[in-house]
């Protein structure tokens, strides 16, 4: 039987469980604002040890996104606030989305053109990755950092689809996030792949896990599509949903809403965890440094 996930063993989307590590990786927003976009810790409770490199300066003020209600909950004990900014898709493996007729039919379909298989760590399936990466569908585009795990490292695992050619179709690169939960990263597909690769891939990942024994697989947030009866009106988190929706041309999170919610059996509340007082301008900056405004410069004057 799976074990039940404790409080303490939840950690913000992106971090990586590991009992030997509690290192952090950040980012500088502004003058003593860092974001931490990632990390490998065991539990929440090792941020205490993470946090000790800021709290000599009184004035720093910290940010951590990805962070569940239990996360959060835990982080207030260390003078954080939160907003919510969007929702997390999950797979429960004690469930079978898969029973579904439509994707019953994707999965049939995607593997006639070939197979699903997991690779290990090495510099010729590091190649093969920047390979497939350079010909996704949105490779051309600005690029998004520091929302997700975006390379291949001893510390995640990689499914690809290899067709009947011995090509790379697709892959999804996955992350330990807890003892008993793996968080899909980055998931490419390539631009001339055929329908069902996707849904092939994350089949296949989700069978290997279900029998590795783990108890959920997340598909990663999606933003800005929080429930309006868990925001109030005209709040701030009103306002940064409203405005994070007028940026759909150039991060169309609605269909990537209808592509995880074909696998999810339970969505989850995402927030953005603030020390000190929160701002819009942390948003600005999020949006700045992870390239998202970029992004939205290059499909506007596309």
């Amino acid at each position: 039987m799976v074990k039940k996930l404790s409080k303490l063993d939840y950690l913000p989307l992106s971090w990586i469980y590991s009992q030997e590590n509690n290192i952090e990786k950040h980012v500088k927003l502004w003058k003593s604002t860092y974001w931490l976009y990632s990390g490998e810790i065991a539990n929440i409770s090792s941020f205490h040890k993470v946090l000790n490199n800021f709290y000599s300066h009184p004035k720093t003020e910290l940010v951590i996104r990805g962070c569940n209600k239990i996360v959060s909950k835990q982080l207030m004990k260390l003078n954080f606030s939160s907003i919510i900014i969007g929702k997390e898709a999950i797979i429960e493996l004690n469930q079978n989305p898969f029973t579904k007729k439509s994707l019953k039919e994707l999965v049939k379909r995607g593997l006639k053109f070939g197979h699903v298989e997991e690779v290990q760590y090495s510099e010729k399936a590091l190649i093969k990755l920047e390979e497939l990466k350079s010909n996704s569908a949105h490779s051309k585009e600005p690029q998004l950092k520091y929302l997700f795990v975006d390379h291949f490292i001893n510390e995640t695992r990689l499914f690809v689809f290899v067709n009947n050619h011995d090509s790379w179709e697709g892959a999804i690169l996955v992350s330990k996030n807890s003892p008993n939960k793996i968080q899909a990263e980055l998931l490419l597909r390539r631009k001339s792949a055929p329908n069902g690769i996707m849904e092939a891939l994350i089949y296949y990942t989700y069978k290997i896990l279900k029998l590795e024994g783990y108890s959920e697989f997340s598909l990663g947030e999606v933003p800005f599509i929080a429930d309006s009866d868990d925001i109030p009106y005209l709040s701030m988190q009103f306002i940064i949903n409203i405005i994070g929706r007028m940026f759909k041309y150039a991060y169309n999170y609605e269909g990537l809403y209808f592509f995880k919610n074909k696998f999810a059996t339970k969505w989850k509340n995402i927030y953005l965890c603030v020390r000190r007082e929160f701002k819009f301008k942390h948003i600005f900056m999020i949006a700045y440094k992870s390239k998202l405004i970029s992004l939205a410069l290059y499909k506007l004057l596309k």
